[in-house]
């Protein structure tokens, strides 16, 4: 894969925008069809609200006091501050979607999320990781989940199964391979990174349907 390849895929599928494809991808199922659509729009603005416009100005007024090297934090000592607020964010987020009735699924997976970026704040005092891969690892575990195996299969049919679950291993495919051939981060790096969101995404979405 080429550097200029490896960066837009990088930037396409950056971990701020994973909540939003998640929140669309979730919309293709036929629950959704009877819901009224501003109840959607609203749902996706206030993603796009909570894990993109929140974390992006709080990065930019960390960058423009200092507090770190860059808004694109290149630097393992820059991660953990924008992680938390990423977490916090999209913690905010999911009581929010929580209080207004949305499918746990849904507000389950921002959860998810925010659990996985506090892992890698964590992990990122002593080691740098792959919060891209880690990002694809928990979106391909709340997939799993809601298109497979998981508590919401028994709720409803998917015919389009094999489609979602294919596309999903392949952008994350994609996106790990993207990561090394951009020499951002190490094969651990992205191997741990995307274990640890898998170990969260798959078995998380499980604690909102406890009589499953």
């Amino acid at each position: 894969m080429k550097p200029k390849g490896a960066k837009i895929i990088s930037y396409a599928f950056h971990p701020l925008l994973i909540p939003v494809y998640s929140v669309l991808l979730y919309y293709t199922i036929g629950l959704f069809r009877y819901m009224n659509p501003r109840f959607l729009i609203l749902g996706i603005l206030c993603t796009i609200f909570f894990s993109v416009l929140i974390p992006l100005l709080s990065f930019l007024w960390l960058s423009e006091k200092g507090y770190i090297s860059s808004v694109n934090i290149p630097k393992k000592e820059d991660r953990v501050v924008p992680y938390l607020i990423c977490a916090a964010s999209l913690t905010a987020c999911s009581l929010i979607m929580a209080s207004k009735h949305i499918f746990p699924f849904v507000y389950g997976t921002l959860a998810g999320g925010a659990i996985v970026l506090i892992i890698c704040a964590l992990i990122n005092n002593w080691w740098k990781i792959s919060v891209h891969s880690a990002a694809m690892g928990c979106w391909l575990g709340c997939v799993l989940n809601v298109w497979a195996i998981g508590p919401m299969s028994h709720y409803f049919l998917n015919n389009n199964n094999a489609i979602v679950i294919s596309a999903v291993i392949l952008v994350s495919g994609l996106v790990t391979s993207a990561r090394m051939a951009s020499e951002q981060n190490t094969p651990a790096q992205v191997a741990v990174g995307f274990a640890i969101g898998l170990a969260i995404g798959y078995p998380f979405l499980f604690l909102f349907f406890p009589g499953q």
